[in-house]
């Protein structure tokens, strides 16, 4: 009897061994090649698993050295490695590619004021809904005034990430702006701009057309020009978007800037326009709402 026991003994030892072979590693993102916590990793075909720790690593216990790990995370595309008898192991992972739109289906209203000259005014902002392969429509008006001579006003029509991929999208826009200033200046432009995302930086290019009137002078400036500007996310508080733009034509220069952030539901913004002496900074504070 002992003998059998001895030999079935000898048998048991691989099986158990086998049966209880531990693994451990780190998940890291293949991107930005930093650890990613929380990540869901199961033997595959079983429930046998772990997640990983705030540090990105795990260890567990798996049935087989050549059993196939699934690793999953939300946002993260789900992948599946093969073991190799390794009893530690680097996963590099990559962020899904899809995209959420968030400024799609909203109406914002601001109310702003001109520090300089047209204290008095606002504006509204109306995006649509997500257009299949399309991207999202959205359409703003302003309007400032000192209630007598002066007037200050800007349209907008654009069309945001109908081109998109994993690494930049493109934004095309229509502008329109249009002042009269104490009876001395008076002058509409418009630009048609394009923007290309690449992650936290915007290149912005275009063209513009300036019919301008001193009437002081009698000088007119009717002439086509190029725009040229960069954009960038901060980051928190208040994630603010900071834009600068030039457009050039024959003896002018047209400046615009702009800081915009949010807070919830709350919007605020900071913008500065420069056409020959008129200049108008503009504060305004405004509200989100979805429909």
């Amino acid at each position: 009897m002992t003998k059998y026991n001895l030999i079935l003994a000898f048998l048991l030892i691989p099986i158990l061994s086998w049966s209880q072979h531990q693994i451990s590693g780190v998940v890291i993102s293949k991107n930005e090649n930093t650890p990613i916590p929380g990540v869901i990793i199961l033997e595959k075909g079983t429930k046998n698993g772990t997640q990983t720790d705030l540090e990105g690593h795990f260890k567990f216990e798996v049935s087989d050295p050549y059993v196939t790990l699934v690793f999953s995370y939300v946002g993260m595309l789900s992948k599946e490695y093969k073991l190799e008898g390794e009893n530690n192991i680097t996963v590099k992972t990559k962020w899904d590619c899809n995209k959420d739109f968030f400024d799609a289906n909203q109406i914002s209203i601001y109310g702003q004021s001109g520090l300089i000259n047209n204290p008095i005014g606002g504006k509204i902002e109306l995006s649509s809904p997500y257009i299949f392969f399309g991207g999202v429509l959205e359409v703003s008006y302003s309007y400032q005034t000192n209630t007598k001579e002066n007037i200050f006003q800007e349209g907008s029509l654009e069309f945001k990430h109908p081109i998109s991929t994993c690494d930049f999208d493109f934004d095309f826009r229509a502008n329109y702006r249009e002042f009269e200033y104490d009876r001395k200046l008076n002058s509409k432009s418009y630009s048609f701009e394009t923007d290309l995302n690449l992650s936290r930086i915007s290149f912005i290019a275009g063209y513009s057309h300036l019919d301008f009137n001193d009437l002081d002078t009698g000088k007119k400036n009717n002439s086509s020009g190029f725009l040229i500007g960069l954009s960038t996310n901060i980051g928190r508080p208040l994630y603010p978007e900071v834009v600068g733009k030039i457009s050039i034509y024959n003896n002018n220069i047209e400046y615009f800037g702009k800081i915009q952030g949010a807070y919830k539901r709350f919007l605020i913004f900071l913008k500065y326009y420069k056409l020959s002496s008129f200049n108008e900074l503009s504060l305004g504070i405004g509200y989100n709402l979805n429909y």
